[in-house]
């Protein structure tokens, strides 16, 4: 064994004080116990390192020699740790951000200019995809900080809420339940429907809600992208439900949106860290500014987390 930066931290504070006395009040510790970790720290050198008398303390011939070795050890700690403080605290580092498709087409670009603004030297890079595939980049420490909805079973990541965003119909507009205002799911589950992969945000949102309200998902496709979804609704395949920022827009030649009701289904989208990690300046900063923006989110079918209720889960 060797001895520890607190012993030679302790032998260094006598050295230089000259007085086992004067060492222990600017240690803030007992002198009995700065005696006995001297004298640890003497068995495992095998060397005494003071010698002791009622009026003095003075260093042995072994003694001397260690001093400037403890204090290389200790300036070289110091060192390290002021170093990694800098790039911990430095907001020129690069920093990688990941992102729902549909979450990035609504906050994204309002997220990066304000973050640029304010800190220009750094660099941001941003990956889109599923939720899956975001849990698992910021697990394996690829993403930062990433925007998802809440999936189960990933200790390992740290969720704070944004949103509760609501599920809509997408259907044809030719279709019949186009003519309603609103569409229940009972009456949506009728048609051929296309939904999200079990494992997937969108299906535990769905699945678990149907399922609470005594209802069967027996969709006719399983597909992870909602592009893909889309091309199917508009190909006649079925319909599907979108998360309001998946939906296509007013305007669209060939597809509309009908809310779904009885019962009104939502995903809940957060912020997502690793949990065993620390965040660097960079990744707190943006991730305020995130929340930010999405505060200002006034769009209908969201709902945005109150501040008091977005802690770390």
């Amino acid at each position: 064994m060797t001895p520890t930066l607190r012993q030679f931290a302790a032998f260094l504070k006598i050295a230089r004080l000259g007085s086992f006395a004067r060492a222990a009040e600017a240690l803030a510790i007992s002198q009995p116990a700065l005696s006995q970790t001297i004298t640890q720290m003497e068995r495992l050198l095998g060397a005494r390192l003071f010698d002791r008398t009622t009026r003095s303390v003075r260093l042995t011939l072994e003694g001397g020699l260690l001093v400037p070795h403890a204090e290389a050890i200790l300036a070289s700690v110091e060192d390290a740790v002021s170093a990694v403080r800098r790039q911990s605290s430095a907001l020129g580092a690069r920093i990688s951000v990941g992102t729902l498709p549909s979450i990035a087409a609504a906050f994204l670009a309002d997220i990066l200019r304000i973050f640029r603004e304010r800190h220009p030297a750094a660099q941001v890079a941003v990956t889109d995809g599923t939720s899956e595939v975001l849990y698992a980049g910021v697990e394996s420490g690829e993403i930062d900080l990433a925007i998802a909805s809440r999936l189960r079973d990933h200790d390992a990541v740290g969720f704070r809420p944004l949103l509760h965003e609501r599920f809509a119909l997408v259907l044809p507009r030719d279709h019949p339940l186009a003519r309603q205002a609103s569409v229940t799911w009972s009456e949506a589950l009728r048609h051929p429907f296309i939904a999200f992969p079990p494992g997937s945000g969108g299906y535990e949102a769905i699945h678990d809600a149907l399922e609470r309200a005594g209802l069967t998902l027996d969709p006719v496709m399983t597909l992870a992208q909602s592009v893909t979804m889309l091309k199917m609704v508009e190909q006649g395949v079925g319909v599907t439900a979108l998360p309001v920022l998946g939906c296509p827009r007013p305007d669209h030649e060939s597809l509309t949106v009908r809310p779904l009701t009885n019962p009104t289904i939502e995903r809940e989208v957060g912020l997502l860290r690793s949990s065993a990690s620390v965040p660097t300046a960079s990744v707190r900063a943006i991730e305020e500014v995130t929340i930010e923006c999405v505060g200002r989110c006034r769009l209908p079918g969201i709902d945005v987390v109150a501040l008091s209720q977005r802690r770390r889960v």
